[in-house]
């Protein structure tokens, strides 16, 4: 992406139009694209998302649009900024109880909005709500004697583990809509595969699957939240932290 493009997208996000205030509202505004865009991307992928599909949507042209938001990446940015902005801000008190809501608030966006987490994460542009949210979290940390960087560790590691489990949820529910086959029905017709689930290639799979370990699984995300607190908690709350490595050796 080029710098003016960079600069454009930065305007967009942090210097958005005034809607009107007096007179009738405006028929097209930048917020009513955004809204319809969410909505075909919740009900029917990101993959669907067309200016021209969020067009038909408000029974406007595609070329009007274009006056509102200047194509789809920047559309994309405007999105994932509104769906941050459903998410309450984190409050302040104990680091474990905020830590938790923030994680909790993140994985009831990803929920409602699984496309989010088929977008690439990578340089794209944040937008104000984002940054809010980020920064309340860093606040919750931010009495705890740790240094600028260990702070910013500590939440990134939640954030990343919602990511994870997030991105496991999302593909569950895109396979789901283009198959029309849940999970759990898609892995109960996999007998082919299970007959190879011996003792003898595989002894604790076949142990695990026969004591009926893999039909009453815990939740993934309460389970992993809880253990990424805990460990954390360790290093919080140790006198004596230990070194992180800076950067890891591939």
């Amino acid at each position: 992406m080029k710098q003016s493009d960079r600069d454009r997208a930065v305007r967009l996000l942090w210097e958005p139009p005034a809607e009107p205030t007096r007179g009738p509202k405006a028929a097209l505004s930048q917020s009513r694209v955004v809204e319809a865009a969410m909505k075909v991307a919740d009900a029917e992928g990101v993959e669907a998302l067309t200016m021209r599909r969020v067009a038909e949507t408000l029974g406007f042209t595609t070329m009007s649009l274009y006056r509102h938001v200047p194509g789809k990446s920047e559309l994309l940015d405007l999105m994932v900024d509104a769906a941050w902005g459903e998410t309450a801000c984190v409050p302040k008190g104990p680091w474990r109880e905020g830590l938790e809501f923030y994680a909790r608030q993140m994985w009831q966006m990803y929920r409602a909005h699984p496309w989010i987490l088929q977008l690439p994460h990578s340089r794209r542009t944040p937008g104000p709500r984002t940054m809010a949210s980020f920064d309340a979290a860093l606040a919750v940390v931010s009495e705890l004697g740790l240094t600028a960087e260990e702070m910013v560790a500590v939440v990134t590691a939640v954030g990343h583990f919602v990511d994870g489990v997030g991105r496991t949820m999302a593909d569950r529910v895109k396979a789901e809509r283009e198959t029309g086959m849940t999970e759990e029905a898609w892995w109960d017709g996999q007998d082919a595969l299970w007959a190879h689930f011996t003792p003898e290639r595989l002894p604790m799979m076949t142990h695990i699957w026969t004591t009926g370990g893999f039909e009453r699984p815990l939740d993934e995300f309460e389970f992993g939240l809880a253990r990424v607190l805990d460990g954390l908690a360790v290093f919080i709350e140790s006198e004596d932290r230990p070194l992180v490595r800076r950067e890891t050796c591939l």
